[in-house]
């Protein structure tokens, strides 16, 4: 029994620091989270499914006894997705936790503490939305090509069909 509860003891003791450095990571990575506007990032989303939850409303001409009935389906919708989004924040802090070291989190947050890093966070929407119009533009360019070679390899297969 001695020897158990010395098993057990030991056990407790190792495992404690590990779950004290459990906790200082963890809080460094919500102060990033912080440091990195992740809840204002979540506002914008939350705004920007009600705007395209509106924009399809009009375009699909709801008529006004009608419209009573699809705000409050949207209402409903968005209060769904605000109390699910909610809950992403300790999966979140998990997946920063599994893919970077705390020296790592360290380091972005020194990063993004300073005035570039704060620059960067700030310019972040603008960049993914111009290189979004860049990745639109290259592939509506290529897109007619690729269209053709899809018809040419539908071609090819029609008259020489794979064996069996």
């Amino acid at each position: 029994m001695r020897l158990l509860l010395a098993v057990f003891s030991a056990a407790l003791l190792l495992s404690a620091p590990a779950r004290a450095d459990e906790a200082t990571k963890n809080a460094k990575i919500e102060e990033l989270m912080k440091v990195t506007n992740v809840d204002q990032m979540m506002g914008q989303i939350m705004s920007q499914m009600k705007g395209q939850m509106k924009a399809m409303e009009s375009s699909m001409d709801v008529p006004l006894d009608a419209r009573k009935n699809a705000d409050e389906f949207e209402d409903r919708v968005m209060a769904l997705t605000e109390k699910r989004l909610a809950t992403m924040k300790p999966m979140l802090v998990k997946v920063y936790a599994d893919t970077y070291t705390e020296e790592e989190i360290d380091g972005i947050l020194a990063f993004y503490k300073t005035p570039v890093g704060q620059a960067m966070l700030r310019k972040m929407p603008e960049l993914i939305q111009r290189s979004m119009a860049v990745s639109q533009q290259v592939m509506g360019e290529i897109m007619p090509e690729i269209q053709k070679m899809v018809q040419e390899q539908a071609e090819k297969t029609k008259h020489n069909p794979p064996s069996k």
